[in-house]
């Protein structure tokens, strides 16, 4: 049994090693130090040259992770660390909050420009991890300052409806105003955007209650 046990952490080590390689490939100058959004071995364009607000924060975190699994020495961390915020901190903005999707060569985001809800939630979440990490381990200043800034920018209340007491699925810049559906279910994708939208104090603890309330009506039936 323990035989296999360590097969089975030498497995999952290889796994992990050759998830972080796609990162380290491709977090580079040429993208921006932006993550492309997938890669497939069977197109004639291998990666594709977008990325999302999900894929930046996910990228954060798989740096983090390279440095607690012993991929990497902690000067590399932070240097990566450094180039994705810097960068991050530079992109067009609304509210705060990233695009659903930018161009990896130009910076800019792709049309039509909208704000997803749940990805702005996946990315402020990860900056906050990102933070920790950053002053767990003594990291210059400026960069926490950075994070910071950012995080407490992302304005979450102009993604949600003080009727519906819920958020959006997201905000449509080029038609002005917010998507007519919203995130009803304590157990949807949009969760974490509403942890962190309640903790920013951008909306009122009442909207977790209106969302426990729906999963408890849900119950019933």
């Amino acid at each position: 049994a323990q035989a296999d046990a360590k097969v089975y952490e030498h497995n999952l080590k290889e796994i992990a090693q050759k998830t972080w390689q796609f990162f380290k490939d491709y977090l580079i100058q040429e993208n921006n130090y932006l993550i492309p959004d997938n890669y497939q071995e069977d197109r004639k364009q291998l990666v594709v040259q977008r990325t999302s607000s999900t894929n930046i924060g996910l990228s954060m975190l798989a740096v983090i992770s390279a440095y607690d699994m012993g991929f990497e020495d902690l000067p590399l961390t932070l240097e990566l660390l450094n180039k994705i915020i810097n960068q991050v901190y530079e992109l067009p903005k609304w509210n705060g909050h990233l695009y659903n999707w930018y161009n990896i060569k130009t910076k800019e985001p792709l049309i039509p420009r909208y704000v997803s809800t749940v990805d702005s939630g996946n990315l402020v979440g990860y900056m906050y991890t990102t933070k920790a990490f950053l002053q767990k381990v003594n990291a210059e200043q400026e960069l926490i300052n950075k994070l910071t800034e950012m995080i407490e920018k992302t304005n979450f209340r102009v993604l949600y409806s003080e009727e519906q007491r819920l958020f959006s699925i997201g905000f449509n810049i080029e038609e002005n105003k917010l998507t007519d559906s919203y995130y009803d279910l304590l157990a949807s994708e949009a969760r974490q955007a509403s942890l962190v939208a309640i903790a920013k104090k951008d909306v009122q603890p009442k909207h977790w209650n209106n969302l426990s309330s729906t999963l408890t009506v849900l119950k019933k039936y």
